[in-house]
Parts: C-alpha cells; structure tokens; sequence
C-alpha cells in the first residue's frame, strides 16, 4: 500500500495542477474621477543622417487628472507639462496650458484619431508623432496570461502613401510587481511600412522605408491605469529627390535612421 501511494501521489497532483483554471482579467481604465497622476518621462532620441549622428535627451515631469466620468464611463483627461529640461538644460513651459483627451474604458479615443498630412519640412516630428503616439488599448472581453489581441488604427494616408493602417500587436505576458503596485504586464509590438511621395513642377521627393516599436506597460489593477511603460521606436527610411536645375535633373538621395526610447513612470500616486 505504501508503495502504491509513492508512486500515485505525484500523478494526482500533476493531474490537478492541469486542470485548475487560469486567472482571468476583464481589463478597463477606471481611475477615480478627480484622481492626479504624476508622471516623470524620459525619452533618449538618436537621428543619424549620412552617418553623421546627434543624441537629445528629454525630461519631463507631467501632472494628469481625471477631470470627469462621463455616464458611459469615458474618463476625460487633462495633462500639463510641469518641467521640461532638454540636454540638460531647462526650458520655459507654460504652466497653465492643459491637452484635454477623451477615452473610453478600453483605452480607444473617444474621437477619431486625426493627425495633419505629412510635410517633408517637419516628416521627422511626423513620424514620431505617428508611431511614437501608440497607446494601451483592450480588448472588450477577459484575457488571461498569453492571450493576445490588436488594434487597428488609421492614419488617413491615401495610396500610394503608407501607411494608411498601423496594426499594433497586444499580449499579456504576466502579473509583476513595480513597486508595491500590483500590475499586469503587456507588452505592445507594432512593424509598419512608410511610402511618401511629394510632387512639384521642377522636383520629386519619394521616401521609403519601415517603422518598428516594441515596449511593454504595466497596468496597476488598483488604481486602473498605466503606471510604467518602456517603448522602444526604431524608424529607418532614405529620401530620393530628383530636382531640376535649369539645365538637368539632380538627383539625391539620404539615408535617416531615427530610434527613441522612452521610459514613463508614475511617481504619485
């Protein structure tokens, strides 16, 4: 009888230990309203054009709050740029000037996303706007560790500028703690084309090439929010231009390579 025991116990327990039920979360922003959230972000910027390269580092120290909940639970947010200091130095910000957003609980813009057509002058700030901006969304049903879901979101480009869609890859890796904060971990992965074209009488400018970002949040089950997140954006693309020059069409070309990483955390509450 003994021996039966020795060998059969490890089964029965190896057997139990399949078929309990994994945890599940149905995942929603839900911070209190009137709720103040103080962020301290910092963004390292690498650009190497030609090989010739430049470095910005970025601080920011940002206040959030909750200024409603609307009655179908859209939280409305305030954010306001405290301090900013860039390579060191600090720069003036107005103090009084608030972004004012709107989202539901699953983390989707209560208004469409809009962003202002590429310019060639300003595509550097464009495209770290577009790809930079990615955010934390969820999916309406309950999720467990491993499950993945996506987010589609478009750009408004129109053919044959890319991209006109950002696929952008959720998965919850697992719970982990920051801190004393109880979170769940979710990492975000987004691979995207970029295909711009500009025309004029005398001139042509194409610019190819793709996007990457990779990173993770940390959603705090407590408090219903983000509460860290570390992203990763790398976008590499070349500029042909052809131009004509009274006598021949010049042609140029340049190679960009731009990669920001960011770290955000939440410092109160």
């Amino acid at each position: 009888m003994g021996v039966k025991m020795k060998v059969l116990l490890p089964f029965v327990f190896l057997t139990l230990s399949f078929v309990l039920p994994q945890e599940k979360w149905l995942l929603r922003f839900s911070v209190r309203e009137g709720s103040v959230l103080n962020w301290h972000i910092r963004m390292v910027t690498k650009k190497v054009v030609n090989k010739q390269s430049e470095t910005e580092v970025t601080e920011l120290w940002i206040r959030e709050r909750v200024e409603q909940i609307r009655p179908n639970g859209n939280l409305v947010w305030s954010s306001q740029t405290l301090r900013c200091v860039i390579n060191g130095e600090v720069v003036p910000v107005d103090r009084t000037e608030k972004t004012i957003s709107e989202l539901t609980p699953l983390g989707y813009p209560a208004r469409p996303f809009t962003l202002p057509p590429p310019s060639l002058h300003q595509l550097d700030d464009w495209l770290l706007d577009l790809f930079g901006g990615v955010s934390l969304v969820f999916p309406a049903t309950e999720v467990k560790v491993g499950d993945k879901w996506h987010y589609k979101l478009s750009v408004g480009l129109k053919p044959p500028n890319e991209p006109r869609h950002l696929t952008v890859n959720y998965q919850l890796d697992g719970r982990e703690k920051v801190g004393d904060r109880d979170c769940l971990k979710i990492s975000v992965k987004l691979d995207s084309p970029v295909k711009l074209a500009w025309e004029w009488k005398d001139a042509s400018v194409i610019v190819t090439g793709g996007a990457k970002l990779e990173g993770s949040f940390w959603f705090d089950l407590s408090l219903g929010s983000v509460c860290q997140r570390r992203i990763k954006l790398s976008i590499d693309y070349t500029i042909e231009s052809e131009r004509w020059d009274g006598f021949q069409f010049v042609q140029t070309t340049k190679y960009v390579n731009q990669t920001m990483d960011v770290e955000a955390r939440l410092s109160s509450p």
